[in-house]
């Protein structure tokens, strides 16, 4: 999931990512090392930037020269208020955490995450930042119920995000939009700014 995710931003060598909901830093780590970006990793959590921040300082010292700039940073709502202005980032993504959004937020999350992207034409030969998010997903409702029929011991009912309802959210925050199954419930969504 991780390196699919990586794969559909389609970043180059140096350019900045954000990584919402970063935890321990795994996805950070994959963009620093396999793409050389500047990344930058947000988390509400100040124990999983702690541990995110350790990790790293082994990772550079393990393979010295050989990365990206990575930092980590606190965010009380990363989703909702990215602390950086309007078009800072190459590529935006996260993992595994788009769940825990109400989904009550999540088109405000999508508009949110739009809004730091780097706009088309600002990079000669590019289209504008990319978006790219890996989670638990479902077609619609009645996927998630079934999958909630089927499960009902393995899978936990928390804010799933429907892939019709994702769509929309991406057109209205002027992003183009893809959806790529990699298990039952496992979905990539990007899109890239327009």
């Amino acid at each position: 999931l991780l390196d699919l995710v990586v794969v559909r931003c389609q970043v180059r060598v140096g350019e900045r990512v954000l990584d919402i909901g970063t935890g321990t830093g795994e996805l950070a780590r994959r963009f620093a090392q396999h793409r050389g970006c500047r990344v930058v990793g947000l988390d509400p959590s100040e124990a999983m930037i702690e541990e995110a921040r350790h990790k790293a300082a082994a990772w550079r010292k393990a393979a010295a020269g050989q990365w990206g700039d990575v930092t980590f940073q606190v965010a009380g709502a990363p989703f909702l208020e990215i602390p950086y202005p309007d078009g800072a980032f190459d590529a935006v993504a996260n993992t595994q955490a788009f769940h825990h959004l109400h989904e009550r937020h999540k088109a405000a999350a999508v508009r949110e995450m739009a809004r730091v992207l780097r706009p088309p034409g600002k990079v000669e030969g590019r289209g504008g930042g990319r978006l790219a998010i890996g989670d638990p997903m479902f077609e619609n409702r009645d996927a998630l119920e079934a999958a909630l029929a089927r499960w009902p011991d393995g899978l936990e009912e928390e804010y799933f995000a429907y892939l019709e309802t994702l769509e929309t959210f991406f057109g209205d925050a002027g992003l183009s939009y893809h959806a790529e199954r990699l298990s039952r419930i496992n979905w990539v969504v990007w899109g890239q700014r327009q």
